[in-house]
């Protein structure tokens, strides 16, 4: 199941007021699940740290659905622990979901996002029940043929500075 702009949304609003309510806020966050668990927390990690000025949801999602506002600061540390494999969310820069409203997929991605810390653990596809190892793998396959199908970096428009270069090229 992918997350949404409102599973996103409650996810941020969860951490948010865990972050204000704890003396000294958070140290970190610890994602542990699939590449939707993962991307959810990169969302709730960027949003209580940089919470937009109106409160727009919209402001670092990428266009043309969003702003697509680059990050203005550090994040938390973030610990990123797959437990499937396919979606490789525990090394990217990139938070997708369903935008309900549009009704479409987009996402956020900026290189702030990305993990300071993936632990993989390899045995834990040994123990995936059948199902799950067969949609990870389908994963890797599209990410596979999406990397022959994605612009060289030097056919593509000059950014304006280096921060708005993307940080995925699908």
């Amino acid at each position: 199941v992918e997350p949404s702009n409102v599973s996103f949304q409650h996810a941020i609003s969860f951490m948010s007021d865990l972050h204000n309510s704890t003396s000294g806020g958070l140290d970190a966050v610890v994602a542990l699940g699939g590449g939707s668990t993962i991307d959810t927390a990169k969302a709730a990690n960027l949003y209580t740290c940089h919470p937009p000025s109106e409160r727009d949801f919209y402001t670092y999602v990428n266009p043309v659905i969003g702003k697509g506002q680059p990050i203005p600061g550090p994040l938390l540390p973030l610990i990123a622990v797959p437990t499937t494999a396919g979606t490789g969310s525990e090394t990217t820069g990139v938070s997708i979901f369903d935008d309900i409203p549009s009704k479409s997929k987009t996402g956020i991605a900026h290189r702030r996002l990305k993990p300071t810390l993936g632990v993989v653990d390899p045995h834990n596809t040994a123990t995936m029940p059948p199902e799950v190892a067969k949609y990870s793998g389908l994963d890797v396959l599209c990410h596979a043929i999406e990397s022959y199908t994605a612009l060289p970096y030097n056919q593509r428009p000059k950014p304006q500075s280096p921060l708005h270069r993307p940080a995925y090229q699908g």
